[in-house]
């Protein structure tokens, strides 16, 4: 199909500049999330990273549930852990390196 907008003879979509907006703010917000509990993680300041995520778990991906997950693994918070995990959708459980946070937390 020839799409006239952008010149293209595929198919194309094309979203609404507010939801263009909508998604480029949360994939920025979500990527400045994981990049401050990355810090923190390697500083080993596990309670500020829980913070951080109990703050903005609205912009988490798994990389941020990952960072919780570890979290709560090196504090021995298992009741947190177990918040996290209730979180994790099928597609996140399937995620290797979830599996293997997972795997260190059941095992403290």
């Amino acid at each position: 199909m020839f799409c006239s907008k952008c010149s293209l003879t595929v198919r194309c979509v094309f979203l609404p500049l507010n939801e263009i907006s909508t998604f480029i703010t949360t994939r920025h917000s979500s990527t400045t999330l994981n990049a401050r509990m990355k810090k923190l993680i390697d500083s080993k300041r596990y309670r500020h990273v829980l913070d951080i995520f109990d703050k903005q778990s609205h912009a988490a991906d798994d990389f941020a549930l990952n960072m919780a997950l570890k979290a709560c693994s090196n504090l021995q918070d298992y009741r947190r852990g177990r918040g996290i995990v209730r979180q994790l959708s099928p597609k996140s459980l399937n995620n290797p390196f979830i599996q293997t946070s997972l795997i260190h937390f059941y095992s403290e």
